[in-house]
């Protein structure tokens, strides 16, 4: 395939072998156009080419073609959007997307949602490490659907962006006397099944950021006139994508997942995201600072229990202590309604006598209660004269500062320290 003119004229995608020479020339190739103008077989095409059903012509065919190539994997890898990996760049992606972890590993420290690996139970160990099962069976299996678990699939979405499930190939069901019937229906499986557990993992001894770097330059190569924002929003997933407005907000994604797993953790509003930071200041100190190691730091169960001098068992404890009080309805109002109708609510009813400033994001202005302490802490603050974030950095600045407002101790004004200095970084 002559690809500089494929760059030069985008919708010249002409055959099912023309898309496989782009897939294997640049390792990716999302199906449906994206963050990046020109970047997908969509984009590639003739618009009147789809859905007619002819094996040769139609890009919705082709994909079930590719994913029985040796080569190419297929799956929902492009912000949750469905496209291709080559074999020779599915390690780059997979070490970027699981950070390094294999998924028993991601589940043992706390990475992965009970859901998921309800999922993965079919696949993982030496008896399932060839498991292959249709997705309507394996939405059934693990006790999804009616009655059962929600949102079977986002919970499948969320494992093809990490890399750990594909759509192995596409087949027609049976019936009972062993006649195909129906359509082709969607056969998950792993890419280990597929390549092998070495292929996969070969790149586990990159840094995943230089994983991700290598993808977006991958992109930059063939779109130059992309901006890093754009191909960040489609080739990378979690933590590494563009956050906008809360970027200085340092909890990760995968916390706002535990809280809520039916709802996306980029539908989160941002005045939501400051109620959490409230929100988990209501909890026990110690749960508190389970949560910051974990999703802040990115620490495990044993290296927390190291810092705190407990067992790994007793954090994770701890940590689904702290998740069960997030959901309690006082505490999960914070998050739930938002930081600026609860704070208010709170003048309201508590009579506080200083103005709530609006503000969109986190400033100087700010009643220093938005960092994330208990609302009784702020008031005996307040009394101070301790009221916004400005008056805390000048409070903090001296020594002892915390000694002559009532129950305000040395391990809360440390707390209160360290949540500052990260939220002013």
């Amino acid at each position: 395939m002559d690809w500089e003119r494929k760059r030069m004229n985008p919708m010249k995608i002409d055959s099912y072998q023309d898309m496989l020479d782009v897939v294997r020339e640049v390792g990716f190739l999302p199906l449906f156009a994206g963050d990046v103008d020109g970047f997908s077989v969509e984009d590639m095409v003739e618009p009147g080419i789809w859905w007619t059903g002819d094996w040769e012509t139609d890009p919705w065919e082709w994909r079930i073609r590719a994913a029985r190539e040796n080569d190419i994997i297929y799956g929902k890898f492009f912000n949750k959007k469905a496209g291709f990996i080559s074999k020779e760049w599915l390690p780059v992606f997979a070490n970027s997307r699981r950070d390094g972890y294999d998924f028993d590993s991601r589940w043992d420290d706390g990475k992965a949602s009970y859901r998921q690996k309800k999922l993965m139970d079919f696949f993982m160990g030496d008896e399932n490490e060839d498991n292959e099962i249709f997705s309507s069976e394996l939405k059934k299996a693990a006790g999804f659907g009616k009655d059962g678990e929600k949102n079977f699939e986002g919970t499948l979405t969320d494992l093809e962006m990490e890399t750990y499930l594909i759509c192995y190939d596409f087949r027609q069901r049976l019936n009972k006397k062993g006649e195909k019937y129906g359509w082709d229906i969607a056969v998950l499986s792993t890419p280990e099944k597929k390549f092998g557990y070495d292929v996969v993992t070969s790149g586990y001894d990159e840094d995943p950021k230089d994983s991700l770097k290598r993808i977006t330059d991958r992109v930059h190569e063939y779109f130059p006139d992309a901006s890093e924002k754009d191909i960040l929003k489609l080739v990378a997933f979690s933590d590494d994508r563009p956050k906008g407005g809360r970027e200085k907000l340092p909890f990760p994604q995968n916390l706002l997942k535990d809280i809520d797993k039916d709802i996306d953790s980029w539908e989160w509003t941002d005045d939501q995201i400051s109620g959490l930071y409230v929100a988990i200041g209501q909890l026990l100190p110690k749960e508190q600072k389970t949560l910051w190691m974990k999703y802040h730091d990115g620490m495990t169960n044993d290296q927390i229990g190291l810092e705190m001098n407990r067992a790994a068992g007793t954090i994770s404890t701890y940590r689904r202590k702290a998740l069960q009080w997030l959901h309690s309805p006082i505490i999960a109002a914070w998050y739930r309604d938002g930081y600026q109708k609860n704070v208010r609510t709170c003048a309201w009813s508590l009579h506080w006598d200083f103005t709530v400033p609006e503000t969109d994001a986190f400033c100087d202005d700010d009643l220093c209660l938005r960092i994330g302490m208990k609302v009784k802490t702020f008031e005996r603050l307040a009394s101070e004269g301790i009221i916004t974030v400005a008056d805390l950095k000048q409070a903090v600045a001296d020594a002892g500062w915390y000694v002559k407002i009532p129950k305000v101790g040395k391990k809360t004004a440390q707390t209160i320290e360290e949540r500052l200095e990260i939220m002013i970084q």
